[in-house]
């Protein structure tokens, strides 16, 4: 199948030709000259989701099949991808919300709708992880514990460490209880830019902001992390959003190392 759109990439991670990552869009048309969108999820016996991780790996120029995605359930543990006996149907079954690997031809990577995928690369040791982080794992500081079991597993150093935050709710659209905003007043008091109110009292969080500040805190250079800038809930036509939509479709974000 010929298949026609554009996938998001951060300029920074392009300089490396040992490195793949992309973000799907929306859509894409199709061979047909059909705008489709992609399903990557799901009881389908159709064999759609399947044909769809293919044909967008394909279009980056991965050729295995087999994406290794974990069981994302809100939370901060990080898997370790160091067994390249280990299949993507048994890796999908571990609950974690991070993969991490030095492993070559073994794409990672994670689902979102709303929550930030963000993708951590280690240009000197040739590591990389791919991180869901939502507004539960933020809380739990899950880039840290990410950033901290690259050090602890490959010696990776924070200030070396490349991170790019792709799309995600922004923090003009993410409207949470003020319950949800406590625990990163409690964190980080001084840092008024991470949520706002606005005139009829609704509370509103930069998980971005967040997320940012988090990894700073954890070691990374401001310069080195990269934002797509892209809102889920500001565009229907580009991005799948929960908060929009209720029931709707998943971002894939992946990485791989070449050989």
């Amino acid at each position: 199948m010929n298949i026609l759109f554009e996938s998001l990439k951060f300029n920074e991670f392009e300089i490396f030709s040992k490195l793949i990552h992309a973000v799907s869009p929306r859509c894409f048309e199709n061979d047909e000259g059909e705008i489709e969108e992609f399903s990557f999820q799901g009881n389908d016996e159709t064999g759609k989701a399947k044909e769809h991780v293919k044909l967008f790996l394909e279009s980056i120029k991965i050729e295995t099949n087999n994406l290794y995605l974990v069981n994302q359930v809100h939370g901060d543990k990080v898997f370790i991808l160091d067994d390249s006996n280990l299949t993507f149907s048994e890796v999908e079954k571990i609950s974690a919300d991070a993969v991490i690997t030095q492993l070559p031809e073994k794409p990672i990577g994670v689902f979102t709708a709303d929550c930030l995928p963000i993708l951590i690369y280690d240009p000197r040791l040739r590591v990389i992880g791919a991180i869901h982080a939502g507004r539960k794992g933020t809380e739990q500081n899950i880039i840290f514990k990410v950033m901290r079991e690259m050090a602890r597993v490959y010696g990776s150093r924070p200030e070396e460490l490349l991170a790019g935050f792709g799309p995600a709710i922004g923090g003009c659209c993410y409207e949470v209880g003020e319950d949800c905003i406590r625990p990163f007043k409690d964190l980080f008091p001084d840092e008024k830019n991470l949520y706002r109110f606005d005139l009829s009292g609704r509370h509103f969080l930069d998980l971005i902001a967040v997320n940012k500040l988090e990894g700073q805190k954890a070691g990374l250079l401001p310069e080195n992390i990269f934002s797509m800038r892209h809102c889920t809930f500001c565009s229907p036509k580009n991005l799948y959003s929960y908060r929009r939509e209720g029931k709707t479709g998943r971002i894939l974000t992946t990485i791989m190392l070449r050989s």
